[in-house]
């Protein structure tokens, strides 16, 4: 069958429907039919903002699932046709529309394609993949923690604290999961509606982030201090309460996943906020090491032990018609504790 794509004609423009090539996969590639499609909010800021330099037309989309169709030569001989797998697309395929998500059929890099075990679906290694990668990075290469273990023992209390801001979001949660099965103690925020969500994951400490900014700052201060610090949601109201915080305790740094978009406090003298493309470090050929153990390891054990929790889906309807709805609900905030999927060949 041929492709049909959801396609971004020019910089700024809404998605439209069209035909796409059925592509042939070169040399470590591979051909796969898309069957769930992962959203992330970066997809709608680079839409709304161009946040990322891509040629158009393109194909936007990071993270799908489904069986792979075609195996291109000098492959790893694991990856067969019929094969179910989680894909990330890489930083360095984002120019390219033959690896964009938002399409019926879409070209995977092997080294960055995660078989998924019988046990685990297809929406929890699309809804997985991308943010989880995030996560991992931020752990691995910028906080220094230890990985967790993969065998079901019970991890070895590390003496130290992480506080992730944003528990409710898809990284905030996958976050906690990971720090937890580290061995870490984890501070995190969620509101009210989502608060038993949140605590399913087993922080230690849940703060309600519906309160006033100067209560939250208390908050912070009475369970601190804090080994790392990442922020999962990086909006001016939460950067300005960082900002007041570590102002409070004489400076610090942390991390967060979007750069500044403008609205934001004057940072504090003494006050670092760090953001990174974080996912983008397993391009990297110093973290081959991480990378392998994250596609090959993490993701399908992770997922099927279930020491990752995945992120809950929330269907958009439509198939690739819904894909614009997506990134509109995305960009306007209206995703709360849900990741969003759809699925290319249902109408």
């Amino acid at each position: 069958m041929s492709n049909q794509a959801a396609w971004i004609k020019e910089k700024h423009a809404n998605v439209e429907l069209g035909p796409a090539d059925k592509y042939t996969p070169g040399d470590g590639e591979l051909l796969v039919k898309v069957e769930v499609i992962g959203f992330n909010p970066i997809e709608a800021k680079i839409q709304k903002f161009a946040m990322q330099p891509i040629p158009y037309p393109n194909i936007l989309g990071i993270s799908y699932a489904g069986t792979i169709d075609s195996v291109g030569p000098n492959t790893p001989s694991h990856f067969t046709p019929g094969t179910r797998v989680a894909v990330n697309r890489t930083g360095r395929a984002l120019g390219d529309a033959r690896f964009g998500s938002f399409q019926k059929y879409a070209l995977a890099q092997s080294h960055a394609t995660s078989i998924l075990p019988a046990s685990v679906s297809l929406e929890a290694g699309a809804a997985s993949i991308c943010n989880l990668a995030t996560v991992t990075c931020a752990m691995d290469l910028h906080f220094s923690f230890s990985r967790p273990s993969l065998d079901g023992s019970k991890p070895a209390a590390q003496g130290k604290t992480i506080l992730i801001y944003g528990g409710t979001s898809s990284v905030g949660g996958l976050a906690i999961s990971y720090a937890k099965a580290a061995g870490y103690r984890v501070v995190t925020t969620t509101s009210p509606q989502h608060a038993e969500y949140v605590a399913s994951l087993n922080p230690d400490v849940v703060i309600d982030h519906k309160q006033s900014a100067s209560a939250i700052v208390e908050e912070l201060k009475k369970n601190g201090p804090y080994d790392a610090i990442f922020d999962t949601i990086g909006l001016p109201p939460v950067t300005n309460i960082f900002y007041d915080y570590l102002g409070s305790v004489g400076g610090g740094k942390y991390n967060t996943i979007i750069p500044p978009i403008g609205g934001e406090k004057e940072c504090p003298e003494g006050v670092q906020r760090i953001f990174a493309p974080y996912s983008f470090a397993l391009d990297e050929e110093q973290n081959l090491g991480l990378r392998r153990w994250y596609y090959e390891e993490f993701v399908p054990k992770g997922l099927e032990a279930g020491i990752v929790a995945p992120s809950r889906p929330e269907t958009v309807e439509g198939g690739l018609e819904g894909v614009q709805e997506a990134l509109d609900r995305m960009i306007q905030g209206r995703v709360s504790g849900r990741k969003l999927v759809a699925y290319p060949w249902k109408a």
